[in-house]
């Protein structure tokens, strides 16, 4: 597992404008140029904050997936998918 990378990866959404376009167009493609498990891609890509932060994302840069709205994580549904209290695939 690389914490580094996912850390890195979050902390690019906020602050490289390109990567974040890239992001919000073709998510999926766009964290291929990192170096990440199986787990780490899934967990992302489902939103599944809780699992990211136990992984060992930092909650600050976690909440950029929230405040830039990619893999249906939200400013709404942040707090309680990193609490556990709802489940990836609930989009509100």
């Amino acid at each position: 597992m690389s914490v580094y990378a996912m850390n890195k990866l979050f902390y690019m959404v906020e602050n490289d404008a390109s990567f974040r376009e890239r992001m919000k167009a073709n998510p999926d493609e766009a964290i291929t140029e990192f170096s990440l498990t199986r787990e780490e891609t899934e967990a992302i890509t489902s939103g599944d904050v809780e699992k990211l932060f136990k992984i060992g994302v930092h909650p600050f840069l976690l909440n950029n997936i929230g405040r830039h709205e990619l893999y249906g994580v939200t400013a709404q549904n942040y707090l309680p998918r990193i609490r556990g209290e709802e489940s990836p695939g609930n989009l509100h």
